[in-house]
């Protein structure tokens, strides 16, 4: 019996050990928010960034509106991308151009790959106007032109 249980407490060091090498924990310290969408005070998205050396990381971070169980909690989903050849304004330059005269065409989309992600932006109809969808293979959020200048910290 102390054979067994000494074999047990063995394999379970050794097992504590491997998962120990296997778990990584993120850095989640040291992001600042650029800027955030909170209609009525429940948040939609929000842009970070974190600067490391000469480099500056992003983060996108938005609630998916892909239909769910009505039960079900609400589910997010994030970009993660570097500023690698102007990124950030070629992203805000992007999303802008939905609302020109010239791209109102409901045939005017976008795909590209943003960070490790796939992303497609479409022409998407709100209460409110016009608005561009983004897509992903996480989920989809919709943003009016007003809430892209919030995002990007111009209002």
């Amino acid at each position: 019996m102390f054979f067994v249980k000494l074999t047990s407490t063995i394999l379970l060091c050794f097992s504590l050990s491997n998962i120990n090498a296997q778990l990584e924990m993120a850095d989640t310290g040291g992001w600042t928010t650029i800027g955030a969408l909170k209609p009525l005070g429940a948040l939609k998205a929000k842009m970070e960034y974190r600067a490391s050396g000469g480099d500056t990381t992003y983060l996108l971070f938005m609630k998916d509106f892909t239909k769910r169980d009505k039960n079900a909690d609400a589910h997010f989903f994030s970009i993660r991308f570097r500023n690698t050849g102007d990124a950030f304004n070629k992203l805000y330059v992007l999303l802008q151009s939905f609302f020109l005269e010239e791209n109102r065409g409901s045939s005017y989309t976008k795909t590209f790959k943003l960070g490790d992600d796939m992303v497609n932006l479409q022409h998407n109809l709100l209460i409110t106007g016009k608005g561009v969808r983004l897509t992903t293979k996480e989920g989809y959020i919709t943003f009016s032109e007003k809430d892209i200048d919030k995002l990007f910290g111009k209002r």
